[in-house]
């Protein structure tokens, strides 16, 4: 009963941030102002927040299993969409199908729910799985996007070093690491962050839900949107669970992966999309969808992974 009153939250706040954009209540600069306030303020302090734990080995080692198998999720991913996608006739549409295929929401969406199935523990594993998907996001979307290799190997370690959640993670597994030793933030610091923290879900659905409202709701069914959200939300999660189960891989690391790999398309496609002129129009109809279907699935998927 918990966990659906928690995903109806979740889908209230990202109503109430759509109706605000619809109504142009929140502009889109407004919006772009609220993104960059969570991005470099609220969802590092719930990073953080999560890390102020003392290390265990159980931590550890599910920290490091999950590290590994993200890694080698966006490899398959990558697979998967260049054997899918490979006979789509309009290039652009290809490039977005792609695109959404190795990379999804689970940076941002994957946080809340994470939170929601799994409270604290969630959002430190989640932001541990996110490290490989932070830097295929933009070292393998910008070469797709402008068909050039446009980030080098400096200028990627250097993005993805100084993101805020980035420095966040580090600086989290800093302070696990001295709270395993009796250090103890002083109060009045750990409440501010707790605060900051707790803003983290309310403010990434109303920011999402924004952005979505910008999208046309027209044209939003088709073939290739309507195999997409089928792949990206249903085949390759539970293509997932197969698959990790068949190797003997259970408990959080299993879970985690599972219910990341089931995030929707990111909403970083229809940015790229639009600064460099590939389909803006498609690429907004595989958010917006995938978006909405997944507060279907998610919730689906949760209860699913509780029950394993």
């Amino acid at each position: 009963m918990e966990m659906i009153q928690m995903q109806i939250q979740i889908l209230v706040f990202l109503i109430i941030g759509w109706i605000f954009g619809r109504k142009g209540w929140i502009s889109r600069t407004s919006a772009g102002q609220l993104n960059f306030l969570v991005m470099n303020l609220i969802l590092p302090c719930s990073i953080f927040h999560a890390f102020c734990t003392p290390l265990t080995e159980e931590i550890l080692q599910s920290a490091s299993s999950i590290l590994v198998l993200a890694c080698l999720l966006q490899v398959g991913f990558w697979i998967v969409s260049k054997l899918i996608w490979k006979r789509i006739p309009d290039k652009s549409e290809q490039i977005n199908l792609e695109y959404g295929t190795v990379c999804n929401n689970a940076g941002t969406l994957g946080m809340v729910i994470g939170q929601a199935a799994f409270g604290s523990e969630g959002v430190l594993y989640t932001s541990i799985y996110a490290i490989p998907l932070r830097m295929v996001l933009w070292g393998y979307g910008l070469p797709l996007y402008t068909k050039s290799d446009t980030l080098k190997g400096k200028q990627l370690a250097k993005k993805v070093l100084t993101n805020p959640c980035m420095i966040a993670i580090v600086a989290g597994i800093l302070m696990m690491a001295a709270s395993s030793a009796g250090f103890i933030l002083p109060s009045v610091v750990d409440s501010i962050i707790t605060s900051l923290a707790q803003c983290n879900t309310p403010m990434i659905m109303i920011v999402i839900g924004v952005i979505l409202s910008d999208l046309p709701l027209k044209d939003l069914t088709g073939k290739e949107p309507a195999l997409y959200c089928l792949i990206r939300l249903v085949f390759l999660p539970a293509l997932c669970l197969v698959i990790l189960q068949v190797l003997g891989i259970g408990g959080m690391p299993l879970k985690i992966c599972v219910l990341e790999t089931a995030m929707p398309a990111p909403v970083t496609m229809a940015m790229l999309s639009q600064r460099y002129r590939q389909n803006e129009s498609f690429a907004s109809r595989l958010v917006f969808l995938s978006t909405v279907l997944s507060m279907i699935t998610l919730p689906l998927w949760t209860l699913a992974l509780n029950m394993i």
